[in-house]
């Protein structure tokens, strides 16, 4: 009898426990959530993919952020050169997060992004070149493979929100199981 009871309580634990991962599962893969949670007044992950920068541009600071991980964590230079590279990386970042707040502030937001292209292009030049006093020229190979590597996988997500944002997120229109 006590064999029985524990099989039938295991059973019913399990089904709830299921029943529990189903439905926190699928929550997260219904497409409508971001517009359940506007509704709440819950903006919880209403602006991703460097739209967080207020002008639904790339955060170009993080991309200097991404680079020193890169450089620290996959690179692992010695603690001597990260010394040597991190007042590259902190000059670099003030000045991307300086241009940012400058278009910001002008209000130009038609311009912004072809102005922070240019931007990026002269400010990366120098932060290349920077980088080549104090890195191995493997060093440099490596993390300019790394930051190529992140580059095609943010376009690549970048492609896809916008087929799903263009689609209507699904081929049917329909919001049934698939």
């Amino acid at each position: 009898m006590k064999q029985k009871f524990f099989a039938i309580a295991a059973i019913a634990v399990l089904a709830i426990l299921g029943v529990f991962i189903f439905e926190y599962t699928t929550l997260a893969q219904r497409p409508d959530r971001n517009a359940q949670n506007q509704q709440r007044g819950n903006r919880q992950g209403g602006e991703r993919g460097g739209r967080g920068m207020g002008m639904g541009m790339t955060n170009y600071a993080s991309i200097v952020d991404n680079s020193w991980l890169d450089l620290t964590f996959a690179v692992k230079v010695d603690d001597e050169t990260l010394i040597k590279a991190r007042p590259i990386y902190q000059v670099t970042r003030e000045k991307f997060v300086k241009k940012i707040e400058e278009i910001r502030s002008s209000g130009n937001m038609q311009g912004a992004q072809a102005e922070m292209q240019s931007f990026l292009a002269t400010t990366g030049s120098e932060f290349q070149a920077s980088l080549k006093e104090v890195l191995t020229e493997e060093q440099m190979a490596k993390l300019n493979e790394l930051t190529k590597q992140r580059q095609e996988r943010q376009n690549e997500q970048r492609q896809r929100m916008n087929r799903f944002r263009e689609g209507g997120g699904r081929s049917g229109g329909g919001g049934g199981a698939q």
